[in-house]
């Protein structure tokens, strides 16, 4: 399969895979909404197609169930990313960190084109230039939101649930994602 192909298919199966979601007016996390309940994080995710893999280098039209794959992206600011195809790319100034996906695919593409869902199974590594980071885990697509399952730094602790949503495509053909992060128990400071 051709390079533009390749990309062009995993764009089509993200968005399949991907569910949606409205954004947040809050970047940071950090303040209360004086009801004691916290604000929204929002940030913008550039995946990058350029570190897609399959286990054992499958191609990606030939998985099935139980096969596993790993993404990395990079984590930027809420409005950062604008909407559109490829307009930016994951190596852009800004970043605030790096996104990492791991995930399981829980049927075969023709079942996911059918309509099968979940599609895969995946955790999701928000690691700050600040050395804090959230992890995230849960079923994909159309299952709701991922739960929030742990942090680190200013993060440790947290619990809650992420939302996402494209906004676009970037230079490698990916999906750039609004993430809209609630923490349901604070996270220690």
């Amino acid at each position: 399969m051709t390079g533009k192909r390749s990309t062009a298919l995993f764009f089509a199966l993200f968005t399949l895979f991907t569910n949606a979601s409205g954004a947040a007016d809050e970047r940071d996390g950090r303040s209360d909404n004086g009801e004691g309940r916290r604000r929204p994080i929002v940030w913008d995710v550039a995946i990058d197609c350029r570190t897609w893999r399959f286990n054992s280098g499958i191609p990606i039209g030939e998985f099935g169930r139980g096969d596993s794959f790993l993404a990395d992206g990079k984590i930027f600011p809420a409005g950062t990313l604008r909407a559109g195809a490829q307009i930016n790319d994951p190596d852009d100034p800004g970043s605030i960190g790096k996104w990492t996906q791991r995930g399981v695919m829980s049927a075969t593409l023709a079942e996911i084109v059918s309509g099968t869902r979940p599609a895969f199974f995946a955790t999701w590594f928000h690691l700050l230039t600040d050395g804090s980071g959230l992890v995230v885990d849960g079923p994909h697509p159309e299952s709701g939101p991922m739960a929030v399952v742990g942090g680190m730094g200013r993060f440790s602790g947290a619990s809650g649930e992420l939302s996402d949503e494209i906004i676009g495509s970037n230079s490698t053909g990916c999906p750039n994602l609004r993430l809209t992060i609630i923490l349901k128990t604070p996270a220690s400071r």
